[in-house]
């Protein structure tokens, strides 16, 4: 690893966090949010943006590029504009003679924590030790990340920037052979606007979603979640007045101290943001995870508001718009965030209805028109739903599952359970704060983790038909691990809060200094869990060490470098995409049969080709199909699975691909890649 690769990638970084945050943060500041609550929620408010401007731009015959920078800024100016206007409104009110003077009243309430420089500093400490975890495990920013789904992800941005849409209602449907179907696309619609090719654009997309955009939603949703309440003046003595604001700053000081604290331990964390970045490599649903916190916050803001009955609709338009782009992101979002929401729904729809009378009524008509809305929301997707459905996985242990999940070991790949289990410290602060969980603040926070583990420990458990209920995860535990690190995050905020506070629940004993005994604790924790962050990053960056098995080395990419001047223009390459000749086209920008490892459409001619023989044979099938693909060229990969970790990555339905003949085919060029040899060929006997 070359510092000067990482100075390289500096144009690319930089433009992620203009794309990522600068959209989200401009609607969060004309709508009233500030500090760290708009930094937070500056990223579900770009992925709303971004998404809507695909789709918009899509329907408009645009291209994506370069029209889609034009999209987001028109977009960002349209929902930023009604703020200002609203608040404007607000103030008029607020100054007419009928309107009392209540301060601190509403969405800006008093008590914010979040101007705190211990805040900063554990903000800035989360991001240093996630960015350099992830910088270590890639080695490189040229390096490409080997994993199912992160091939399918960079040809998905190859895809956008050759096709021109990057709607997720079909805008990557030259990765299924043509057929229209919903794929969510606002991350590679982002990553598509960066500079660089697809690897170098998505890595840089990966450094800062990971190590960036997670802590800054932690935060936001922390100093939100343990905000005071507005303080009504009342008449008392001044010495009482004075004890109690010498308690109220105690108060504050600690309640800055364990925000400060869980937004240090989120970069301790293993099931979010680094595994599913990495050894999961599910980028859009990452995107969707870091948002949620953002999203969260809204909502804290919007749930004080309702109960204050002041500047309601002020702090509802965000909240909508940041819950809708965690599921533009990815639709799976939309299942996390009811998780998390559930709880306080509940119990705001089971207050309405009590009280009766034409409060009963509206609640209950509210309640049939989600419902509806939801019927039809589900009518419209049952494909993608039907598939998710019926999508098998094997089952595994409860008990084991139950323990990963509570001090958050990786539930996935060959570093399942591996690591130190420094998330005792998390689980213990957890822990504490449940002690209040008759407390309006923390009970939601409270039951939404119950739900979450109970889903995951049900997911990740023995086979039976109630575990299809995780079928919106596709069955994997570890896709909803992060859903249930958020609440516990908060919670975790709230234990400290009992063990710093002087009036606090839990007396700390003989402990005299808490507050350093807890900084170090979080310390041990996050440095405890650096190295296995690194593991998770170079089990799908070193090419000896993939998970699942090697799909290429670098050798292997310095040939196909190569042979980018040697094909012509045009040129077509067939290939066996699980012998990792996909990243032909992303190394040399070359036209492949098969750009991903996803299983060609039925009826396809890629599928035909896939299952014929192998031996391009004149007048065979197979040279009729190669005729009808266009592809001139294959590519052949020889690879001796010694010194590496976990073999070559296993032949899927491509198995015929690897082992094409090559009689009658033009030797192009070749290279031995010390594990074997590597190969372009002209396709000769087709004609």
């Amino acid at each position: 690893m070359s510092p000067l690769d990482w100075w390289r990638a500096v144009p690319a970084t930089a433009t992620v966090l203009i794309l990522l945050l600068g959209p989200g943060l401009v609607i969060a500041r004309a709508w009233g949010l500030r500090r760290w609550a708009a930094a937070g929620a500056a990223v579900p408010l770009g992925s709303a943006v971004v998404g809507l401007a695909e789709i918009l731009a899509a329907a408009a015959g645009a291209r994506w590029l370069p029209w889609g920078w034009a999209a987001i800024a028109a977009l960002t100016c349209a929902l930023a504009l009604p703020g200002p206007l609203l608040r404007a409104r607000r103030r008029t009110r607020a100054l007419g003679p009928s309107a009392p003077s209540r301060p601190g009243g509403g969405a800006d309430a008093t008590g914010d924590v979040g101007t705190s420089r211990l805040v900063t500093g554990a903000v800035g400490a989360a991001v240093c030790a996630l960015g350099a975890a992830l910088i270590i495990g890639m080695g490189s920013p040229t390096t490409p990340p080997q994993a199912f789904d992160a091939v399918f992800h960079l040809a998905a941005v190859g895809a956008v920037r050759e096709g021109g849409s990057a709607s997720s209602l079909g805008g990557l449907s030259a990765l299924y052979q043509g057929a229209p179907v919903y794929y969510p696309s606002v991350w590679h619609g982002m990553v598509a606007l960066l500079p660089g090719g697809a690897v170098e654009a998505s890595n840089a997309m990966i450094l800062v979603v990971g190590a960036v955009a997670w802590p800054l939603g932690i935060a936001g949703l922390l100093t939100e979640a343990l905000r005071d309440g507005p303080r009504e003046p009342a008449p008392v003595a001044e010495s009482v007045a004075a004890e109690a604001d010498r308690d109220a700053r105690a108060a504050h000081r600690a309640r800055e101290k364990a925000v400060a604290l869980s937004i240090l331990l989120s970069a301790a964390t293993a099931g979010a943001p680094v595994l599913l970045l990495t050894a999961l490599a599910v980028w859009p649903y990452a995107l969707s995870v870091v948002a949620l916190p953002g999203a969260l916050t809204l909502v804290v803001r919007a749930r004080r508001a309702a109960a204050q009955r002041h500047g309601r609709a002020q702090a509802a338009v965000p909240a909508v718009l940041a819950v809708l782009g965690v599921a533009l992101a990815h639709g799976t979002g939309l299942f996390n965030a009811a998780i998390l929401l559930l709880p306080v729904a509940v119990g705001a729809v089971a207050k309405l209805l009590r009280r009766g009378g034409r409060t009963r009524l509206i609640a209950l008509v509210c309640l049939v028109a989600a419902a509806l809305a939801a019927a039809a929301g589900a009518w419209t997707m049952r494909g993608p739903l039907t598939t998710m459905f019926n999508y098998e996985r094997e089952g595994g242990s409860a008990v084991g599952t139950f323990f990963q999940a509570l001090i958050d070991l990786p539930q996935y790949g060959p570093l399942a359970s591996h690591g130190l289990p420094v998330g005792v410290v998390l689980l213990a602060l957890a822990v504490l704060g449940l002690r209040g969980a008759r407390d309006e603040r923390v009970c939601p926070w409270a039951a939404a983790a119950l739900v979450a583990l109970v889903l995951v420990v049900l997911v990740g458990g023995p086979q039976w038909p109630g575990r299809q209920v995780g079928f919106p995860w596709y069955l994997q535990k570890s896709r909803i691990e992060p859903v249930l690190l958020i609440p516990m995050l908060v919670l975790a905020a709230h234990g400290a809060v009992a063990l710093l506070s002087p009036g606090g629940a839990v007396r700390p004993g003989r402990l005299r200094r808490p507050a350093a005994v807890l900084v170090s604790l979080a310390l041990v924790a996050v440095i405890g869990r650096i190295p296995l962050q690194i593991a998770l990053a170079r089990s799908v960056y070193d090419a000896e060490r993939i998970a699942f098995g090697t799909l290429t080395t670098p050798q292997e990419l310095a040939f196909y470098a190569s042979v980018g001047d040697v094909l012509p223009a045009g040129a077509v390459v067939v290939g066996s995409p699980s012998r990792g000749v996909t990243y032909l086209g992303l190394v040399a920008d070359v036209e492949l049969v098969y750009p991903t490892r996803v299983h060609p459409m039925a009826g396809s001619a890629e599928l035909d080709l896939a299952r014929a023989a192998p031996d391009p044979s004149p007048g065979s099938a197979t040279c009729d199909l190669v005729k009808r693909l266009g592809a001139q060229y294959y590519v052949s990969v020889e690879r001796s699975p010694h010194g590496l970790r976990y073999g070559n990555a296993s032949l899927r339905w491509d198995d015929r691909l690897a082992a094409w003949s090559t009689r009658g085919m033009e030797l192009v060029s070749w290279a031995d890649t010390g594990r074997g040899a590597v190969a372009l060929w002209r396709i000769t006997a087709c004609g």
